[in-house]
């Protein structure tokens, strides 16, 4: 672990599953805007560089590897964060759906089901139930999850997705929790809301573009055939729709599952 240790400024924005395409780009776009970063993951050393990175950059950077399906890492990832400043942004990014392609719903064990779900859904209710109530005392907070337009269902063979079912399952379920918890917060100043993304490649290294890239090149073909605009969208350009989600400008957003897809939906 390691962090920034210069004064603390007010306000910080907690993003996990900062280490991969998405998460990364959200960094740098919120960094862009003036605020302050605190990146979680499971792994070190992408967290590690890009911190650095954003400080190289003039912004404030802090980090901390955490599960963010278990409650305590959650925790204590949180409240390290809060030593540093006020938590105004939380922007749940982790996310996934395993490795291994599963389509028939009687290839699914508990096992995998569970950990799509816990990785996906229950890793946002641990963030947003250790962030929420901070930012209901200041009567100040922006909230964005991760969804996927996947949440409705895709056909076809499974390519880029894994457990697809399960995946599909926590993606739909987030957007419940968002339209909920956003009528629950909205008397308190707190905006909630998340972004459904169709196929979105990163830089070359991330993990959906090695998925991607390594599928036989008809598969990849009949993918981008299917997206209106005929190619994948970029990390930034979801960046840039999460940026303006968790700016004062959004003030009167919240509750909504926003495509980001090119006209796929």
């Amino acid at each position: 672990m390691a962090a920034d240790t210069t004064p603390a400024e007010p306000r910080w924005a907690f993003v996990t599953g900062a280490a991969g395409g998405i998460g990364a780009a959200v960094c740098r776009r919120l960094a862009a805007q003036g605020m302050a970063v605190f990146l979680t993951d499971l792994d070190a050393a992408p967290l590690e560089d890009l911190a650095a990175r954003l400080r190289d950059s003039g912004a404030r950077a802090a980090w901390r590897v955490a599960d963010v399906t278990d409650a305590a890492q959650v925790a204590a990832a949180v409240a390290e964060a809060e030593r540093l400043g006020r938590i105004d942004a939380l922007v749940n990014i982790a996310g996934g759906s395993g490795p291994t392609p599963v389509r028939a719903i009687e290839e699914m064990d508990e096992a995998r089901w569970r950990a799509v779900l816990d990785l996906n859904l229950t890793s946002a209710f641990l963030c947003c139930r250790a962030v929420v109530p901070g930012m209901r005392a200041r009567r100040y907070g922006r909230v964005v999850n991760l969804s996927s337009t996947v949440a409705r269902g895709r056909r076809g063979p499974v390519t880029t997705q894994g457990a697809r079912l399960a995946y599909a399952a926590a993606k739909a379920a987030l957007l419940g929790f968002t339209a909920q918890l956003a009528k629950d917060e909205a008397p308190h100043g707190i905006t909630v809301n998340a972004v459904m993304p169709a196929l979105i490649l990163a830089e070359q290294g991330s993990r959906i573009r090695a998925r991607f890239d390594a599928l036989p090149e008809e598969a990849r073909a009949a993918m981008l055939r299917d997206l209106p605009m005929g190619r994948a969208g970029e990390a930034h350009e979801v960046a840039a729709v999460i940026g303006f989600l968790c700016s004062d400008a959004a003030s009167y957003v919240s509750g909504v599952g926003l495509p980001i897809d090119g006209a796929f939906l």
